[in-house]
């Protein structure tokens, strides 16, 4: 009985039994409150929950002088239901997750929605592609969704809320083995805030682990090394999950092996370690990378993805600049790691990481000036905010101690200090990223950056073309109408059909796994899908004259065939993006065709 209490009392499984307590009421608590995120009174639900919370955390402080761990962990486990909470609350009253399906959603909903129907990883548009994006987060959804029989599509929003929220629960987690549970608790909260963005669950999810991932694994802790066979696993999963952390850092994590080995007492035994953990993460993301990497040795593959100018290229690269608290933050991280890198083992690991992902955007723009390929350095930003946030937590455990001693009128750090320090923290994180990711009260048409987002969550129009309870006025979004798709092609090919499409709107693929022929966004598309290729065949089809002969090029194009047309409707033309086709093509005595709502026509090849 003593074992089990003790087993109990440890942060880490006080932390985990909370959450798993908590979290089931901070997803149905937006329910029952029944009251719209757009205003005052819904808006402001988890600040008020928020606020008890922390009430009663610091009233236990007060009264608690011995053994701060088991506080710790059960408020890392509410703190990481609250952010639950918070996200859910944005999102009640529509079944979309953040941004709706604009852009990089849509996409991930279709990779969900093309996991619902196979366990294969596959690109979520071009099927039987093999995936270049990481997909064990669409993978999980998808095979959920299976299992629930619900629409993938609805599932992914709570997908992501409880991978954020995950994302704070792990992050202590793995730093409790590192640091005294009050400094992981901090740290969690500091890497949410630093880069916690819902529509990238799946990356903070990943970057919360792979960041005490590296001096567990590979560095020299204060504590035991994590073993080979769970840092492996860890690592093959950090690689399925999200492979851009592992690239962006891999400079720095061979910089760190090569001074970690060079420091080693057993030299040898270290080498075996890498060599088991490296064995053991290849078996883990192997699913995902064997039939990428064989895909690219046999076909070759185009790298367009890479070519979107976004607006991140010009961004700042130096956050510890910033006048606000998190700046102020990361900038006393900069400095903690090279003031502390010879004497605190976090230090040399934070900063080859740092200083590989600044390596890392340094070659990326060469590269970028010279190619117009970017290698998306630009996402190394994100990496980098977490990383300072992380290293200014660790360097204020390590120097406020002394400092709070040396003005202190006694030895030791006054009673409750720690404690209400610690509270404002997080209270300040906690409204931060309340404040950020709330649907906003007034002029929702007006909202910018991140709470833009939780408005065209409610924005995006259902299947059938109704909005979702709140959706405001303005902004508003075009229906797609899937409905009216799902029944032309039922009445035509039946009701288990699922043809080859070209759409020119990807949301078709959010909502329906249907193969698709071609995606719409050049720059989003996997380079195993040869893009560029599909696209000349397209335009050579377009261009093909008769009837007959386009009926029969379309059911034999070099990349297969193409049995359902759904294009924008204009004056005189049937558009896919920049190719047009002609009515004419589509002669009633091949293709069955619609005129559909929002300007769109659906014209399916008949069988035989």
């Amino acid at each position: 009985m003593g074992r089990i209490i003790g087993t109990v009392r440890h942060p880490a499984a006080t932390a985990a039994i909370t959450w798993v307590l908590a979290i089931p009421a901070a997803m149905l608590l937006p329910a029952v409150a029944g009251r719209s995120p757009f205003t005052p009174r819904g808006a402001v639900l988890p600040i008020a929950v928020g606020g008890l919370l922390l009430a009663a955390g610091l009233a236990l402080a007060a009264f608690r002088r011995r053994g701060t761990d088991p506080p710790a962990g059960a408020a890392a486990g509410l703190l990481a239901a609250w952010v639950a909470l918070s996200l859910r609350n944005g999102l009640y009253g529509t079944p979309f997750g953040f941004a709706g399906l604009t852009g990089d959603q849509g996409r991930m909903s279709a990779m969900a929605t093309r996991y619902s129907a196979t366990a294969v990883p596959s690109d979520g548009i071009v099927a039987g592609v093999p995936t270049e994006y990481p997909p064990l987060f669409p993978w999980l959804v998808g095979r959920a969704a299976a299992l629930l029989d619900v629409p993938a599509w609805r599932l992914l929003g709570d997908a992501q809320i409880l991978a954020v929220s995950a994302a704070v629960l792990l992050a202590f987690l793995l730093w409790a083995r590192l640091v005294p549970a009050p400094a992981a608790l901090v740290i969690a909260a500091a890497t949410l805030v630093a880069f916690g963005d819902p529509r990238k669950a799946h990356e903070v999810i990943a970057l919360a682990v792979f960041i005490p991932w590296v001096p567990a694994a590979i560095g020299r802790p204060s504590r035991a090394r994590l073993h080979w066979l769970p840092a492996g696993l860890l690592g093959g999963l950090i690689v399925a999950t999200y492979l851009g952390f592992v690239l962006w850092g891999a400079l720095g994590m061979l910089v760190l092996a090569w001074s970690t080995w060079r420091a080693s007492e057993d030299r040898r035994g270290y080498l075996k370690h890498l060599a088991k953990l490296l064995v053991a993460a290849a078996a883990v993301s192997g699913w995902y990378l064997v039939p990428y990497a064989w895909t690219l040795i046999r076909d070759g593959g185009q790298m367009v993805s890479d070519l979107f100018p976004a607006p991140a290229i010009t961004g700042d690269p130096f956050p510890f600049l910033a006048a606000t608290p998190l700046g102020a933050l990361q900038a006393i991280g900069l400095l903690g790691m090279v003031w502390y890198r010879k004497t605190a083992w976090w230090a040399t690991p934070l900063l080859c990481l740092v200083a590989g992902a600044y390596l890392y955007r340094a070659m990326g723009t060469a590269r970028y000036i010279l190619t117009g390929h970017t290698g998306l350095y630009y996402h190394t930003a994100r990496m980098v905010a977490a990383l300072l946030a992380v290293a200014g937590v660790l360097t204020l455990m390590h120097a406020l101690p002394a400092l709070v001693r040396r003005l202190a009128t006694r030895d030791t750090v006054p009673h409750g200090v720690t404690a209400t320090a610690i509270a404002v923290l997080i209270g300040w994180i906690g409204f931060a990223y309340w404040q950020a990711w709330t649907p906003p009260t007034s002029d929702p048409a007006a909202a910018t950056g991140n709470r833009r987002y939780a408005v065209l969550a409610h924005t995006e129009p259902r299947p059938d073309g109704t909005r979702p309870r709140y959706a405001p006025d303005r902004p508003a979004t075009r229906w797609f109408p899937i409905n009216p798709i799902k029944r032309a092609v039922k009445d035509a090919l039946g009701p288990h059909a699922t043809p080859h499409t070209l759409s020119y709107d990807e949301r078709l693929f959010a909502y329906l796994p249907w193969p698709g022929y071609i995606a719409v966004d050049r720059t989003a598309a996997s380079s195993t899908s040869h893009w560029d290729d599909r696209h000349a065949a397209l335009a050579a089809l377009a261009n093909t004259t008769g009837p007959k002969p386009f009926a029969n090029a379309s059911r034999t194009t070099p990349y297969g065939p193409i049995d359902v047309f759904i294009l924008r409707a204009n004056t005189s033309t049937w558009t896919w993006q920049d190719v047009h086709f002609h009515p004419t093509q589509f002669a009633p005595q091949y293709f069955t065709v619609r005129s559909l709502p929002a300007d769109t026509v659906i014209a399916v090849r008949r069988p035989g």
